[in-house]
């Protein structure tokens, strides 16, 4: 997987409709990739409408085909027995597969978060080779346009330049520093402490890292 993910020219950002965008992080000068996905209506409105506290979080180490039975366990722990908790559970088991085979990861690292605070607010770069992620629940992954970099880690919270901001339910595949080096893409999480919103957001690695 290093060899064939060896930084080189300059880092682009790609962005298209259909789920094979994200492969393209394989190309060298690729840094993020984002699959544009709308939400199905009735699923958002249903998770939307989810307490807080059935929200299924946690953290797990796997097998692709393993994460099924994982997923069914956080929902169990919180308590979360709507049938339709099928539809949130299918569609991560798709993208762990999809990135288990772009990463050509034997193993997994999955994280499902609820969270309604300031959690990594910093501008940073990712220290794992390629880390996907993808918000369920309340706004996305924000990045500032790669001219603007340097300005916003310099400034983290002072910025108050453009962001682009990762829709609800579309994914995004990061190159991190391992392959990219000082080219891989500044972002953060929005800032939501006192909003009165819980993200739903899901982190997949295939090694583990904080």
């Amino acid at each position: 997987m290093r060899g064939a993910l060896t930084p080189a020219g300059t880092a682009r950002v790609v962005e298209g409709s259909a789920a094979e965008i994200l492969a393209e992080v394989r190309d060298p000068d690729v840094a993020l990739a984002i699959w544009r996905r709308r939400r199905p209506a009735g699923f958002a409105d249903w998770l939307d409408a989810v307490p807080a506290e059935r929200l299924p979080e946690g953290r797990f180490v796997c097998a692709p085909d393993q994460a099924p039975s994982h997923l069914e366990t956080l929902c169990h722990l919180v308590g979360l027995h709507d049938p339709r908790r099928r539809l949130l559970i299918d569609d991560v088991v798709a993208l762990v597969e999809r990135f288990a085979a772009i990463a050509r990861a034997a193993a997994i690292e999955v994280r499902l978060e609820a969270v309604d605070h300031d959690s990594c607010w910093r501008f940073h770069r990712d220290h794992v080779g390629l880390r996907l992620n993808a918000t369920y629940r309340g706004p996305g992954t924000q990045w500032p346009p790669l001219g603007e970099a340097r300005r916003a880690s310099r400034a983290q919270r002072r910025y108050a330049g453009p962001l682009n901001e990762v829709a609800p339910y579309s994914v995004a595949l990061f190159k991190g520093v391992p392959l990219a080096g000082d080219r891989a893409v500044l972002h953060r999480s929005p800032p939501v402490e006192g909003s009165g919103v819980t993200r739903l957001f899901l982190c997949i690695d295939c090694e583990s890292a904080d």
